[in-house]
């Protein structure tokens, strides 16, 4: 897709002097040494956040950062999970990846060109290694925000399908009990991408979910109030929306 300048724009800043952070990091595929670049956290400014906790910066962009590629094997993996590779996920990598890598860098300031190759690179890599499904989801809803920046809702549309299918398989196979990600927050996100994908009946089954389960003496104190604040009001709105539409018909 052609991005036109008004777009590019708003998604490539003008230059500034950016305060980044380069890093020299061990490879565990091939064990070689390659530099990674990070923005500092002073320099970072959040503007605003989508309800599916996509990010909106003044200035760089740190998520562009986030896709970490090893310039000479072509390992590459979000820059929280570089290290959990086993011996067999690295031989996968080796044979299906390095053999057919070209080695180039991609340390130093990124466009949004060179952030959705990055992460791209990533996906591939998880799909060769039979990465955990969590991973995946987590790795496509970054690229489909990458598309949401650059305005190419059809592209956005499609990897917000694919991190949806992802997260319900991890949501119904995964242990998400030692995850970051935990199975409320995941019951909002999977709802979150039922309404953003035209699903609008699944995603209201979905919230409603997690708010029964915030309702279980159970789980008291384990959802945190602004989650389920947040989930009442995209029900509120779906509903309000549905309305509208019988309303119309």
């Amino acid at each position: 897709m052609q991005r036109n300048s008004a777009v590019k724009k708003s998604i490539e800043p003008d230059a500034k002097p950016v305060i980044k952070k380069k890093k020299e990091v061990k490879c565990p595929v091939c064990e070689n040494t390659f530099e990674i670049t990070k923005v500092r956290s002073r320099s970072i400014r959040l503007v605003k956040q989508d309800t599916d906790f996509c990010p909106h910066y003044e200035g760089e962009n740190p998520l562009f950062y986030e896709a970490v590629v090893c310039a000479h094997c072509g390992f590459a993996s979000h820059i929280t999970t570089m290290d959990s590779l086993n011996r067999f996920e690295k031989q996968k990598v080796r044979k299906l990846i390095t053999k057919r890598w070209t080695p180039r860098s991609f340390s130093g300031k990124r466009t949004w060109d060179n952030a959705l190759e990055a992460f791209k690179i990533v996906l591939l890599n998880l799909n060769v290694r039979e990465a955990a499904h969590s991973e995946i989801a987590k790795i496509c809803m970054r690229i489909a925000w990458l598309y949401r920046y650059a305005g190419d809702s059809e592209l956005e549309q499609c990897y917000l399908n694919h991190a949806l299918n992802s997260y319900k398989e991890a949501y119904e196979e995964e242990d998400l009990s030692d995850e970051k990600l935990d199975s409320f927050t995941m019951l909002f996100i999977i709802g979150e991408l039922c309404s953003r994908t035209g699903k609008e009946e699944e995603a209201l089954q979905w919230f409603s979910r997690l708010i029964r389960e915030y309702s279980d003496p159970k789980n008291k104190g384990k959802i945190p109030n602004m989650l389920i604040e947040t989930t009442r009001d995209r029900v509120q709105e779906l509903r309000q929306s549905e309305k509208m539409k019988s309303e119309v018909n």
